[in-house]
């Protein structure tokens, strides 16, 4: 099996869809799981892109990343979200 998506003029993903054979149809583009394609999601430099989760975000080899670095180490329990208001991680009151 195949998973394949299809783009739009501006490289949004319009449809996805699985194929047990190859596919040859135009506009359609194959994706991996590791590098999966999203429902108005877009194709960028060779990644697919989930929708834009905040303005502030930017592309990052397949990934959004927030323009501050998630201060949350891996050890540490605490939870943060991001704030677009203020551009910035908070601590998630429990």
């Amino acid at each position: 099996m195949k998973n394949y998506a299809l783009l739009n003029a501006n490289n949004v993903v319009i449809n996805i869809c699985i194929a047990d054979t190859d596919w040859d149809s135009t506009g359609w583009i194959e994706y991996t799981n590791n590098n999966p394609a999203y429902i108005n999601g877009d194709y960028v430099g060779g990644y697919f892109y989930s929708p834009q989760p905040y303005p502030s975000w930017l592309r990052d080899n397949g990934k959004w990343v927030a323009p501050i670095t998630d201060p949350n180490p891996i050890d540490d329990p605490t939870v943060y979200y991001w704030d677009e208001a203020n551009l910035n991680w908070v601590i998630r009151e429990a």
